[in-house]
């Protein structure tokens, strides 16, 4: 992306999914294992859109880095990612 701020929307999806499903906590010499079985998450999200030299189409996205209330509006776009375990 031209845009330094934005990152592939392939990859933004793989961070927001990067979910450690095994959470540890240790109390009184017993360990706690919490595996949640699905994880749901929205987020708002700012799309660029460009296409390269080879004509391919490269969609960036970020979440909003900030709202301030304008006469125009940007049009933020919303991304739901529902993880679930097997």
């Amino acid at each position: 992306m031209d845009d330094e701020d934005f990152i592939a929307l392939h990859e933004f999806i793989l961070e927001m999914a990067n979910v450690d499903f095994y959470l540890t906590e240790h109390f009184l010499d017993e360990e706690i294992v919490l595996k949640p079985k699905k994880i749901e998450t929205q987020t708002p999200v700012q799309l660029a859109i460009e296409i390269d030299e080879n004509n391919e189409v490269k969609i960036g996205a970020i979440p909003p880095m900030y709202y301030v209330e304008t006469t125009f509006m940007p049009v933020f776009h919303n991304i739901k990612l529902t993880i679930e375990t097997e």
